[in-house]
């Protein structure tokens, strides 16, 4: 068994600035350092200049594979190939080559890299999933990156791993570092909130809920009172997706009111991990979601509707209800907003069955790595990217409109080949916009807090396509209510921060297979709600109980 460090030490290594002796040292061009190449050495000394944004003279190709999501839009004259970013990593002497490019799920990107895996013909650049992760590090097919992160990594990088040390943990194998951790602010990223079409709880004469019952009421009241006016019985309480667990729509906002949580390690009053989705919490709320498919309050399609399909009906005035998180307010909520003026959505905290705010759950920082190909001639391609995206959307020379968001809403960073977010960049983009709109005031905002600032004054002066906008990231949006619910203490972490188990990267899969079948079946009423002990007793002979066991191994090690 691979022995895995118990937390990687992050060194902040001195960058080596231009020596005088070097001839062209100093120019710049759109904030890239045109110093020659970027492992060009020291005259008479022989060592490397490190150069963390320096170009490459001369140009380098790259081969890659990228994921695009299916939402992503390109404007006009634009492509997965031609794009800004495209632009700037040309600029900085890099040609990248896609051996080929995923447009649509990421379990459609991962199927092909799975296949490219196993034909053992890997590009030199791209992102994996843990299980594939541990599979290369494993075959000997990544290049070690310890020394190159080390060296090539700007403070601004570092930063983000030094608040979220457990996303290097995850990619550190025998005390080497073997991937660039995807961090996302997960908190509003994945964290589930109560997404409510208050425009219909006006109308049918209800309030915003307190209670977990008067949750219920309400999806009951938008199922059965024509909330619409078509007068026919065609809307439903609850959306729901195919993926019941992290995909959107899910099930997690909903399993967290009962004080269960799927799919992430929690400690118990012992202090030991135990997966969420084995607990008997688990049961009672799947029980209460049997009966609601029962009454008709769920789409009676749901397990064959993926989350596109089910944005369709929201944005068709045929859901009332959403746990979700806070950008669906960009995407599908707006578009609902765009085709019907009369359409409002809000995000309330979830209630708690047993009352006041339910604890909500975060999955882990990173669920995505970038890796190298073992013996690409540069390996710190990944770390420059890194640093290139943090410098655009934030440094010195960041142009946030042309790298981050453009001035009609298009997510331009999405375009990135590597990215990588702060954990508390969204609630501190929230909170410092909201203070600038209080004060009318936005000198004090980075460009990204800016661009926030300007949407959402957009959308005040009447233009919807910045109504998402204002109600993720206004001073009433959803993040402001993650912000309530992290101070209060209502928002449970991920806690296993370790690279994937052995028994993880053999039987996880087939046990999240076996979860989401089982829970579905129970939904729809195809299994009765005692198969979920059933499932509980299956899941604990095929590997469950081992996986807990390695990682309560880890768990200890961080003590």
């Amino acid at each position: 068994m691979m022995k895995r460090k118990g937390q990687f030490s992050i060194i902040l290594a001195n960058i080596l600035v231009c020596s005088v002796v070097l001839a062209g040292c100093g120019s710049k061009d759109n904030g890239i350092e045109q110093s020659g190449s970027a492992n060009s050495g020291n005259q008479g000394t022989g060592e490397a200049v490190i150069e963390p944004l320096g170009k490459y003279d001369p140009p380098i190709d790259v081969t890659a594979a990228k994921f695009i999501t299916q939402d992503v839009v390109y404007p006009e004259g634009q492509s997965e190939s031609k794009n800004a970013w495209e632009d700037l990593y040309k600029e900085m002497g890099i040609n990248l080559k896609y051996d080929w490019i995923v447009k649509g799920t990421d379990a459609q990107y991962f199927q092909k890299l799975n296949l490219s895996i196993a034909s053992g013909e890997i590009p030199d650049l791209m992102m994996v999933n843990s299980s594939q992760l541990k599979q290369l590090v494993e075959s000997d097919m990544l290049e070690d990156l310890t020394s190159v992160y080390e060296k090539y990594a700007t403070p601004a990088v570092k930063s983000v791993f030094e608040q979220d040390k457990q996303a290097l943990q995850s990619v550190t194998f025998d005390g080497k570092l073997y991937a660039i951790p995807k961090t996302e602010p997960m908190i509003g990223a994945q964290t589930p909130l109560l997404w409510l079409r208050t425009d219909w709880l006006t109308k049918l004469g209800l309030t915003e809920p307190k209670t977990w019952e008067e949750v219920l009421q309400i999806s009951n009241a938008f199922t059965t009172k024509d909330p619409d006016g078509n007068g026919k019985a065609d809307t439903f309480g609850i959306a729901l997706s195919k993926d019941i667990i992290n995909g959107y729509p899910s099930l997690n906002g909903f399993l967290n009111a009962y004080g269960a949580y799927p799919r992430i390690w929690k400690k118990d009053a012992s202090g030991n991990l135990v997966y969420g989705s084995i607990q008997p919490e688990v049961k009672s709320a799947l029980a209460k979601l049997a009966e609601l498919y029962k009454n008709g309050e769920l789409d009676k399609e749901f397990g064959v509707k993926d989350g596109s399909k089910v944005a369709e009906s929201l944005v068709g005035d045929r859901i009332g209800m959403l746990f979700g998180p806070s950008w669906a307010s960009q995407w599908p909520l707006q578009d609902n907003k765009k085709k019907n003026g009369a359409a409002e959505w809000r995000a309330f905290p979830i209630p708690s069955v047993d009352g006041g705010n339910a604890t909500v759950q975060m999955p882990f920082g990173a669920s995505f790595y970038y890796v190298v190909k073992k013996d690409m001639k540069h390996p710190e391609i990944a770390v420059k990217m890194a640093n290139l995206f943090m410098e655009k959307l934030y440094g010195e020379t960041a142009d946030y409109l042309k790298y981050g968001v453009d001035s009609s809403g298009i997510t331009v960073a999405k375009y990135s080949m590597v990215d990588l977010f702060a954990p508390d960049k969204d609630i501190n983009r929230s909170v410092n916009v909201a203070e600038a709109i209080k004060i009318g005031d936005p000198s004090k905002l980075n460009p990204e807090e800016k661009s926030t600032y300007d949407k959402i004054k957009a959308f005040e002066g009447g233009d919807l396509n910045f109504y998402g906008e204002m109600y993720q990231n206004g001073p009433e949006g959803a993040m402001m209510v993650l912000k309530k619910l992290s101070d209060e203490g209502k928002v449970i972490a991920e806690g296993y921060g370790g690279a994937p188990t052995d028994t993880m990267g053999e039987k996880k899969a087939t046990l999240e297979k076996m979860e989401t079948e089982i829970f579905t079946k129970i939904v729809y009423g195809a299994a009765s709600i005692d198969q979920f002990d059933k499932f509980v007793e299956d899941w604990k002979a095929l590997g469950g109980d081992q996986i807990t066991q390695e990682v309560n191994e880890w768990n200890a090690s961080q003590k």
